[in-house]
Parts: C-alpha cells; structure tokens; sequence
C-alpha cells in the first residue's frame, strides 16, 4: 500500500513539473509570437491539449510529457530567430521547470504571459464566488 501511495506522490511532482514546462513553454510562445517569429500552428493546439490533460489528472506523466517535448521541439527549432541571451533565458526557465525549482514569480514577469493570463480566466475557481 505504500508503494502506492509513494508512486502517486511522485506521478503528482512530475505533473507539477510539466505544468511548470508547460508555463514556460506558453510563455515562449507568446513571446515568439509578438516577435513576429512564425510558431507553427500545431504549437497552440499541442499546448490546449497538454493543458487539458494536466488539468484533467486522467493522463499519464509520459502522456503529458511527450506531447510539450514535442512542442518544445518545434519552438526550438525556430530559436536560432532569438538572440543567444534569449535563448539561454528560455533554457534556464525550462530547466528550472523540469527540476521543480521554477520561480513562478520570474515566470509571470515576462511580458508575453499577460496575454496567456488573461486566456485563462474561464479557469479561475469560482466556488467561493456562490
């Protein structure tokens, strides 16, 4: 029963990890994005999915994980349009994230996430609101 128990606390740390990755990958994105820099359109599906699948808690870690290292594939691909600071920005962001070390204060203080925020209000908790 232990196991279990164990195994489940670290499946949740994982997903807390991916949903880091996911942040940053978002914020990535946007950033890109306002850039002018052409994000494949595949990118902004991937990440609905990936969130949905994080919010859902129905999908495994391996499930989640594939489809943002897809998509940090493709953004990184494009990467060579950054300036090499930006770029080693972005790394250090996403290596923070899969660690569990980000420092989401760092993170909402990049310009591009505004526009994500804002996005996302329908998933604001509304319980205490009734």
């Amino acid at each position: 029963m232990a196991n279990v128990s164990e195994e489940s606390a670290a499946g949740f740390e994982l997903l807390k990890r991916l949903g880091a990755k996911w942040a940053v990958l978002t914020a990535m994105t946007a950033e890109m994005a306002g850039k002018g820099i052409k994000v494949p359109t595949s990118v902004n599906e991937d990440l609905k999915i990936a969130r949905i699948k994080l919010g859902s808690g129905c999908f495994s870690p391996c499930d989640v994980g594939c489809g943002l290292s897809k998509v940090e594939g493709q953004l990184f691909s494009q990467c060579h349009l950054l300036g090499d600071k930006e770029v080693d920005d972005w790394c250090d962001l996403l290596a923070e994230a899969a660690q569990g070390k980000l420092n989401y204060e760092r993170i909402r203080g990049i310009t591009a996430v505004s526009p994500v925020k804002g996005d996302c209000e329908f998933l604001k908790c509304v319980c205490s609101e009734a």
